[in-house]
């Protein structure tokens, strides 16, 4: 009976120390992606930017303009689909005060805008002008550490649950984040009714020390 109890204490303590250790380690997880969120973004007003077009600084105020005609089957991009989509981001956009909008004719049916930055605009403009006119906002804030995933040789990867602080109005508008497929949890992140799932991807050093390569912060989203 001694020896049956002995080794249940054992098997209880071997547990808790296993468990001990998991917590620790994703405490420290938690700091270091915490740490390594607010580096890339200094400011907190930056963990993602959403790219509106290829409007560049020297191209205000831009009047849209319609495309039509049959797409190439050999051109992999759609430059009717892409300028369709602008017209419809500045218009978005202009709902919400960052853009202004002026009808300054017509293309047969269609009217013409022209749309300039608003003071409130200019707020969010990254000021770099990568790829034309980005809109960035937001602070990543790491609420828990859900996997530690080292099944690539040589790579760590780290799934968390965070929410998003900075966040303004205009990207709670259904019709301007729904425009944006390419990153992942931006509803979760913008709405803030759910944790948002995020990934840092990490190379394995010779030491054993972790390197980031890719992290949440600081994504342009097309």
């Amino acid at each position: 009976m001694i020896k049956k109890l002995t080794i249940i204490a054992l098997l209880i303590s071997s547990a808790l120390i296993i468990f001990l250790l998991k917590n620790c380690n994703n405490y420290l997880y938690k700091d270091r992606i915490q740490e390594e969120n607010d580096r890339i973004n200094p400011t907190g007003n930056r963990a993602v930017c959403l790219r509106v077009g290829k409007i560049y600084q020297d191209m205000y105020p831009y009047t849209i303009h319609y495309l039509e005609g049959e797409i190439d089957p050999n051109d992999p991009y759609d430059k009717i689909a892409a300028n369709n989509e602008l017209n419809l981001k500045l218009s978005l956009y202009a709902k919400e005060g960052l853009f202004t909008e002026e009808l300054v004719g017509h293309d047969g049916d269609k009217p013409l805008y022209r749309y300039n930055l608003t003071d409130e605009g200019r707020k969010y403009l990254d000021k770099t002008w990568w790829g034309g006119t980005n809109f960035c906002f937001g602070r990543i804030v790491v609420d828990k550490i859900d996997e530690v995933d080292d099944q690539l040789q040589g790579m760590r990867m780290i799934y968390f649950y965070y929410h998003m602080e900075n966040v303004p109005n205009w990207i709670k508008n259904k019709d301007i984040y729904s425009l944006y497929k390419g990153y992942g949890g931006l509803k979760e992140a913008v709405l803030g009714d759910i944790p948002a799932p995020g990934t840092h991807y990490y190379n394995i050093q010779y030491d054993g020390s972790l390197k980031l390569t890719a992290g949440t912060s600081g994504h342009y989203v097309l």
